[in-house]
């Protein structure tokens, strides 16, 4: 698997650092590659950011573009912006009607639950359109269900930075979970990941005893990535890893497509791979 990210105690916090930076780069180098390659296609071009943030991603080292912020650089015909926090928002339309001011009209900026507007944002979608989708989530807030609504749009590509440090936190390893960090699990992965990612000591069955062992995060990252498959028709081959000056995995950087031509699928999984190896 790629591994992007093993940043310095220097560069930065748990939260934040080289990582980062390879996470907006990658998302820039596709974003520059998307908008060239449907140029002179007769679609209408969307680029939905889930959380969308400030305009600005705080560093150790100081402030940087953040991924709605990048995104404007690029000729999409409209922009969608989510994000919870109503302050961030704020913010963020400040930032984007000063710098921007001449795509003001094309910006979208909703605020709310994420999962509940990208349904509404995927209602309003339709064929004659194309889009990028940026999930990067501050935790554990994605729903599978959304995942599923997205790949149903058939016009999407979708980079979704999941938070698999945070599952894996969750996870117990003796299998002892209480049931409201199973909700929060459950809205996060598909069904069967209880079955899937814990088993049985062979060991303590010969005493007739049951004591559940929760397989190492190598499975976790398998299982998830075997579950984006089943989803979207074109899923990137591996995703990138993304890891703390601890050399701790923090997230995956999943890329998935739900457009189900398998020139387009080709195509895009062959610039990712390129943009990957070269960052």
């Amino acid at each position: 698997m790629s591994e992007i990210g093993k940043q310095t105690k220097k560069a930065g916090s748990e939260f934040g650092g080289e990582w980062t930076k390879a996470k907006l780069t990658i998302l820039e180098k596709y974003l520059s590659f998307y908008v060239r390659a449907l140029k002179n296609q007769k679609v209408k071009l969307t680029y939905i950011d889930a959380f969308a943030g400030s305009g600005k991603t705080s560093l150790p080292t100081g402030d940087i573009e953040g991924s709605a912020s990048i995104a404007m650089k690029y000729d999409f015909d409209q922009y969608f912006f989510i994000e919870y926090d109503q302050n961030r928002l704020l913010d963020l339309k400040k930032y984007i009607s000063e710098k921007f001011p001449q795509k003001a009209g094309k910006v979208s900026y909703l605020q709310g639950d994420c999962n509940e507007e990208l349904i509404k944002v995927f209602n309003g979608l339709n064929k004659y359109q194309r889009g990028v989708m940026f999930l990067d989530p501050y935790a554990m807030e994605m729903r599978w269900e959304v995942l599923q609504a997205a790949q149903k749009t058939e016009i999407l590509d979708i980079w979704y930075l999941f938070p698999v440090m945070a599952v894996n936190r969750n996870l117990k390893n003796d299998g002892e979970i209480s049931e409201s960090v199973k909700q929060k699990i459950s809205a996060i992965l598909p069904a069967g990941w209880y079955e899937a990612l814990y088993y049985e000591n062979p060991q303590m069955n010969m005493w007739n005893f049951t004591d559940m062992r929760k397989v190492n995060t190598a499975n976790l990252i398998a299982f998830i990535q075997e579950k984006i498959k089943g989803v979207f028709p074109h899923v990137a081959t591996k995703p990138v890893e993304l890891k703390n000056s601890k050399n701790s995995l923090q997230f995956l950087l999943c890329f998935m497509i739900s457009n189900p031509s398998p020139k387009a699928g080709s195509l895009a999984k062959k610039v990712v791979e390129d943009i990957v190896d070269a960052i």
